[in-house]
C-alpha cells in the first residue's frame, strides 16, 4: 500500500519524443520503470517490460492524468482464454481489463494522483503477461510517495487460493451441476480467501498458487511438477523459469493451503500414502523455514475436502492429523512458528468444479482472519 504523504511534481525527462497531438490522443510514451512503483508477487523485469503470470500479482503506481492508457502483452492467442486485471482506485475497485491476444492499449480513467492498482485475477496456468509503459497526453509529472511498511503473507496454495471459479454459484446437485469446467473469466484471485484475509488484517498478500497442485501427488496423480517442486520459479506453469529471489518480499506469514489435491486420488482408487505425504510437507515447511527463518507459517487444509466423500476414506479427519503431525514433528525441535489451521467443509451452492463460491471464500476469510488475530499474533 502507499500513504501520500506529500505531492511534489517535477518533469520526467520523456523515454521517447511527444508525436503531434492531431496523430493520436495520447501522444506521449513513458516506459514501465519511469512509474511503477510497488511490484507484489512475483516478476521479472527487462528495459522493456515487466513479466509476470501468477494470481494476485499486483502493480501499483500514481494515475499521472484523469484518462490514460497502458501498454499491456497477453501471450495467450486464444481469445476465450485470456487473462485479466482488476483495477483499483486508492484502494477501491473501479473496473477491470479484459485482455485480448497480442500488445493493446487499455484506457484507465481515475483521479489525478489517485493509487492505481492492476492485479492479475488469473492464475499462471492462463499465462503470462507482459506490462510495457503508459501513453499520456503530455509529459509525465511524477508524485512524490513514501510507502507505507505493511505485513506481508505469502499464500501456498492450489485452485482454492487462485479463486478457481469463485465468480460463479451454482446450486448443488440435483439443483444444479458445478462440473462447467475451468474459465479464466470466472476466476478472480482478488476475491479468494487469500486477498480477502490479507485485506481484513490490512497487510500485502503474495500468492504462489497453481491448480491441481498437491504437496505428493497432483490432482491427476502425478508425482511430477508438484508445487514444492515448482515453488522456485517466477513463472509456476513454465519449467524454463527464471527462479525468484527469496530475498525479495519476505513473508511475515506463510499460510499453506495443499493437500485437496494429493486427496483427490482416493476417489480414483489410488490410495494416498499418508507417510509419504507428511515427510515431503515436513520437508517443504523445512525449506520454507530456510528461505525465511522469521516467518510464521500455518499448515491448512482446504474447504473442498470432509469425511463423507469418497465414502469410507475419511480424508478430512487424515489430513488434519497428518498436518497435526508436521505441527508436531517441528514443535520436538523448538520451533513453535509452525501452526494448523482448518477451514470448516464447504457446502452449496459453489463456483466452478465444486470449488469454493464467493460466498464460500468470504466464510474462510473470516475465519482464517480470526486464527491469525488470536492465535498467530497474540
Amino acid at each position: 500500500m502507499i500513504k501520500k504523504i506529500k505531492s511534489v511534481t517535477c518533469l520526467l525527462v520523456l523515454l521517447m519524443s511527444c508525436m503531434s497531438m492531431e496523430t493520436t490522443k495520447a501522444p506521449c510514451f513513458i516506459s514501465i520503470e519511469k512509474f511503477i512503483l510497488v511490484k507484489r508477487g512475483r516478476y521479472e523485469q527487462t528495459k522493456e517490460y515487466i513479466s509476470f503470470s501468477n494470481s494476485g500479482t499486483a502493480m501499483g503506481f500514481m494515475a499521472p492524468e484523469e484518462e490514460f492508457y497502458i501498454w499491456i502483452e497477453e501471450t495467450s492467442t486464444n481469445i476465450s482464454s485470456c487473462n485479466w486485471f482488476v483495477v483499483l482506485s486508492d484502494y477501491k475497485q473501479i473496473g477491470d481489463i479484459r485482455l485480448k491476444p497480442g500488445k493493446h492499449m487499455y484506457k484507465i480513467t481515475a483521479p489525478l494522483n489517485s493509487y492505481i492498482q492492476l492485479i492479475k485475477a488469473t492464475e499462471a496456468v492462463v499465462g503470462e503477461v507482459r506490462i510495457y509503459g503508459l501513453q499520456l497526453h503530455r509529459p509525465y509529472l511524477q508524485t512524490e510517495t513514501i510507502l507505507a511498511d505493511l505485513k506481508k503473507i505469502q499464500f501456498i496454495g492450489n485452485s482454492i487460493t487462485c479463486g478457481y471459479g469463485n465468480m460463479v454459484s451454482v446450486p448443488a446437485p440435483p439443483d444444479g451441476n458445478p462440473l462447467t469446467g475451468f474459465h479464466p473469466a470466472n476466476e478472480n484471485a482478488y476475491m479468494s480467501y487469500a486477498m480477502q484475509t490479507a485485506r481484513k488484517l490490512n497487510a500485502d498478500p503474495m500468492l504462489v498458487s497453481y491448480s491441481g497442485k498437491g504437496v505428493y501427488r497432483n490432482f491427476d496423480g502425478d508425482t511430477n511438477e508438484t508445487l514444492p517442486q515448482i515453488y522456485d520459479r517466477i513463472h509456476l506453469h513454465d519449467k524454463n523459469s527464471l527462479f525468484w529471489d527469496h530475498a525479495n518480499q519476505i513473508p511475515d506469514i506463510i499460510v499453506i493451503n495443499l493437500g485437496t489435491n494429493d486427496y483427490f486420488g482416493e476417489s480414483q482408487n489410488q490410495p494416498l500414502n499418508d507417510t509419504v505425504f507428511v515427510h515431503r510437507y515436513i520437508a517443504f515447511v523445512d525449506r520454507l523455514s530456510t528461505y525465511y527463518p522469521k516467518a510464521q507459517i500455518i499448515c491448512a487444509n482446504g474447504s473442498m475436502l470432509n469425511d463423507g466423500w469418497p465414502e469410507g476414506k475419511k480424508c478430512w479427519t487424515r489430513i488434519q492429523e497428518n498436518l497435526k503431525k508436521v505441527q508436531e514433528h517441528f514443535q520436538a525441535k523448538g520451533n513453535t512458528k509452525i501452526y494448523t489451521f482448518f477451514f470448516t467443509p464447504q457446502q452449496g451452492p459453489y463456483g466452478e468444479d465444486f470449488h469454493p463460491s464467493l460466498a464460500t471464500h468470504t466464510k474462510m476469510a473470516e475465519e482464517l482472519t480470526t486464527f491469525i488475530q488470536t492465535v498467530v499474533n497474540k
